[in-house]
C-alpha cells in the first residue's frame, strides 16, 4: 500500500508539472506561429485595384481611426511601430488584414461592429494597395 501512495504521488506531481507545462507551452507557441493567412500569396478579393475614390476613402478611415499611431504606412503618413508596418510587408494578405481589422489580436483592437462590412474591406483593401 505504501508503494502505491509512493507512485500516486510521483505520477501527480509528473501530472502536475506536465500541466503547468502546457499552461506556458501554448500561448508561447501561438506567440510565434505565422498565422496560415500570412503564408499565401497577395491574391482574392484583394487583386482588384481600387478607383481613386475608393483609395481616399481607404485613407480617411486609415486617418480618422489612428491606424498610422501603431502601424507604417507610408501613403497615410502613417509611423507607428507598435503593430507590424503594412509598408514593405510581403507577406500580408487581403484576408489576413480583413481579419485582423474585424476581430483584432493582442494589443490590436477589433473594428467589426464599429466600422461596416464595406469600411473593414475598403480600408483592408486600401492597405493592400497603398503599401510599397
Amino acid at each position: 500500500m505504501v508503494r502505491f501512495a509512493a507512485f500516486a504521488d510521483t505520477r501527480g506531481k509528473i501530472g502536475a508539472a506536465a500541466l503547468a507545462l502546457a499552461i506556458v507551452a501554448v500561448p508561447a507557441a501561438s506567440a510565434f506561429a505565422v498565422a496560415p493567412e500570412l503564408e499565401g500569396a497577395e491574391g482574392g478579393a484583394a487583386a482588384a485595384t481600387l478607383s481613386a475614390e475608393q483609395v481616399e476613402q481607404g485613407r480617411q478611415i486609415f486617418n480618422d481611426w489612428s491606424c498610422g499611431a501603431c502601424h507604417v504606412l507610408g501613403d497615410a503618413g502613417g509611423t507607428g511601430h507598435i503593430g507590424p508596418s503594412f509598408d514593405g510587408n510581403s507577406k500580408l494578405d487581403y484576408a489576413f488584414v480583413l481579419g485582423r481589422v474585424t476581430d483584432g489580436q493582442g494589443a490590436m483592437p477589433g473594428f467589426g461592429g464599429q466600422l461596416t462590412d464595406e469600411e473593414i474591406d475598403i480600408v483592408s483593401k486600401y492597405i493592400m494597395q497603398a503599401k510599397k
